[in-house]
């Protein structure tokens, strides 16, 4: 477990899954951006047995506030291709934005992955149109590298992604 100042980083546990799958689908059906499609809850549960969403190349963790409610997730996915990994993240309702949890868990999350898990590079893949996400990559000094035009189809259209990158040797400049 990661423990930060106003939040905590832990892997999935199979007693979450009931409460993260709603969580999960009150997002996707918002059309917020986080996952592509929407499995079953059943094949949500069926994969989790399988590994817990914790391997070596994916990580899958759940967010939460000091008195252990989930109020978010963060997930790592490593490149088949490339040295580096994708980050995505999201706190799931409204009431818990704009409080910081965001900004502490990317901070915590991306410094986990270099110091404990030899990662050398993380990306992440913004929707042009979430300024919020934006500002919290650069607040935790994240590159801006450019524009992937449509990159991503999502809720019937095209977007583009700017793309954020964070070295590990990068961290000693934080």
């Amino acid at each position: 477990m990661l423990e930060g100042r106003n939040l905590k980083i832990r892997a999935m546990r199979d007693i979450d899954l009931p409460s993260l799958y709603l969580l999960i689908e009150k997002s996707y059906v918002q059309n917020e951006f986080f996952i592509n499609n929407l499995e079953s809850e059943y094949h949500f549960k069926e994969n989790f047995l399988k590994d817990g969403f914790w391997s070596e190349h994916r990580q899958f963790a759940v967010i939460t506030n000091l008195k252990n409610e989930i109020i978010g997730s963060i997930y790592m996915q490593k490149s088949n291709i490339f040295d580096f990994c994708d980050l995505k993240y999201i706190i799931f309702e409204e009431k818990n934005r704009a409080r910081g949890y965001t900004k502490e868990a990317l901070f915590i999350f991306s410094n986990f992955l270099f110091l404990k898990k030899n990662i050398n590079r993380i990306q992440l893949a913004i929707p042009n149109y979430h300024r919020a996400s934006i500002a919290i990559a650069q607040k935790c000094f994240f590159t801006f590298e450019g524009i992937a035009k449509e990159a991503m189809y999502f809720n019937g259209e095209y977007l583009d992604l700017c793309i954020y990158s964070k070295l590990k040797r990068d961290l000693a400049k934080n």
